[in-house]
């Protein structure tokens, strides 16, 4: 019953602090569990009654602390879990037997699944209800981790990760809707925080958690642990009462909406991952290119005149929504930087794939610390300076990534500086990014905004890690050195969170941005 009073917080904690001493197999794991008992002791003293003064009518009844642990442990199925095979491909590629490109495929298909049905997924849970649909999501999220480990068959494998980008696709704007309809005023950015930390802690710790767990156990191991909270999950979330739906005007699907959109992504990923291989003049690039500035234009034309279409292009005349989604998107593909400081670790300084995890470990440490200076700062200082601040750490802690020139110990020393400032710039930026783009949202269209500002997320961090990787690839084979091509590659990345600065800047109002105290 003890579940029932974990602070989100404490769910988080535990994971962090207890799990990396029992995989190492510690001589002191009395030591490690006394310290997460006090972290537990002193977290439940200052959050164990978060949100219940503050919960709406229709949950009451409903612990805060309890719903709050509920939507971590669901939203880590893809921020902790699915996105661990970021740093398993080669122990992937051994179990199943086949090529790095599969391998490539299966750690991408997720993304993009995620990515372009979020949208969908959240226009469903406003209409069908977000509780029932995170549900679905959490059944789906362990049927495709059974598919992953009960087989070594590609097939599954491939149609596993597809499930699990279904999931992650639902549980993203149905979770926050859950927190925008259950919560009110600063109780509402205090639970927002958690979900941040969540999401960018569980992106920040999946590199060292699937390092150590494929090490030290076995990669199958990950998702068999992504199953049982899982189900814990669906067993604290048991008795929430449905939140409020919303009416539908329309039975039809904007099938032809997605199609457009589906064609434009894949064509624009395909010209980022293979135009080095095939020719950046090459027809097939040409042709890919000009289809996706077509779809650009079609896709524009065609949801305009749709009266239930695939994006509702009226969020767009909100200069804070805009920023908000445009910003959170150009600062996840500096994210993407991630999966390229861990390739050129390992590649580069020869670490084993737990010693780069090691290195991201300030990363998620300080995200964790920061993210509620985020929240705390909206109401002192604007959610649009923060949202300026934050990256441009971010930017500084992705360039100092880039100074490969150094000699190794001096690098890992920079790179740890580097971590610190990445983590804190990106803690700073998330609850009042998010803040943003829900508060200042009709209350009716909540679900489908959330979607879109999570499908900026998770197609930004899928676009940068194609991007640099596909930078520090061709690269090297031009004949660079690997120290060159990790460089360049960085330099890309504290450009592109740059625009993310220029955005916050330049298009959020000056004016301090008013939010909805209660739920309507």
């Amino acid at each position: 019953m003890i579940c029932m009073y974990f602070s989100p917080y404490m769910a988080w904690l535990f994971i962090f602090f207890s799990f990396p001493w029992c995989l190492l197999k510690c001589n002191t794991l009395n030591i490690a569990l006394i310290n997460v008992l006090n972290f537990y002791k002193y977290y439940v003293k200052l959050y164990l009654n978060i949100g219940d003064a503050f919960m709406t009518e229709n949950t009451k009844n409903f612990s805060g602390s309890k719903l709050l642990t509920g939507i971590v442990l669901s939203i880590l199925t893809y921020w902790l879990f699915a996105q661990s095979f970021l740093n398993i491909g080669p122990k992937i590629q051994s179990t199943f037997s086949t090529s790095p490109d599969i391998v490539n495929i299966s750690i991408s298909l997720t993304s993009f699944v995620t990515g372009v049905f979020m949208v969908v997924a959240g226009n469903f849970s406003d209409k069908l209800g977000k509780v029932k649909m995170t549900r679905i999501a959490l059944i789906l999220s362990i049927i495709g981790s059974l598919m992953l480990i009960v087989s070594g068959n590609v097939v599954l494998l491939l149609m596993g990760r597809v499930v699990q980008g279904l999931s992650a696709a639902i549980i993203m704007p149905a979770t926050i809707s859950i927190v925008n309809d259950f919560f009110e005023g600063d109780e509402r950015q205090k639970a927002l925080s958690y979900w941040s930390i969540g999401a960018f802690g569980g992106t920040g710790l999946s590199s060292f958690f699937a390092g150590a767990m494929a090490t030290f156990i076995s990669w199958q191991s990950i998702f068999v642990l992504s199953i049982i909270l899982s189900l814990l999950a669906l067993f604290l979330l048991n008795k929430l009462p449905e939140s409020k739906l919303v009416k539908s005007t329309s039975n039809q699907f904007d099938y032809i909406g997605l199609t457009i959109f589906v064609i434009m992504i894949e064509s624009i990923s395909f010209v980022i991952t293979q135009g080095y291989k095939m020719g950046w003049l090459s027809t097939p690039t040409l042709v890919l290119s000009l289809l996706f500035f077509v779809c650009i234009f079609v896709f524009y034309k065609f949801e305009k005149s749709k009266r239930a279409p695939f994006i509702d292009l009226e969020l767009f005349k909100n200069r804070p929504y805009i920023g908000a989604v445009l910003a959170n998107f150009l600062l996840n593909t500096g994210v993407g930087v991630i999966a390229l400081f861990n390739m050129y670790v390992q590649g580069g300084l020869k670490l084993s794939a737990f010693q780069a995890g090691m290195l991201t470990l300030p990363y998620v440490i300080t995200l964790l610390l920061v993210v509620r200076l985020g929240e705390k700062s909206i109401k002192r200082f604007g959610a649009k300076r923060v949202m300026v601040i934050g990256p441009i750490f971010t930017a500084l802690g992705i360039l100092l990534f880039s100074f490969t020139f150094f000699d190794k110990p001096l690098y890992i020393i920079v790179s740890l500086i580097g971590a610190v400032c990445f983590g804190g710039g990106t803690g700073l930026f998330a609850t009042p990014a998010l803040s943003t783009a829900v508060s200042t949202t009709p209350p009716e269209k909540v679900g489908v905004a959330s979607g879109i500002f999570k499908m900026g997320s998770t197609l930004g961090g899928a676009f940068g890690i194609a991007i640099m990787t596909s930078i520090y690839t061709a690269i090297i084979q031009s004949g660079q050195s690997m120290e060159a091509a990790a460089s360049i590659g960085f330099i890309v990345g504290t450009c592109l969170v740059a625009c993310g600065v220029l955005a916050s800047a330049l298009i959020i109002p000056t004016r301090k941005i008013k939010t909805r105290l209660k739920t309507s």
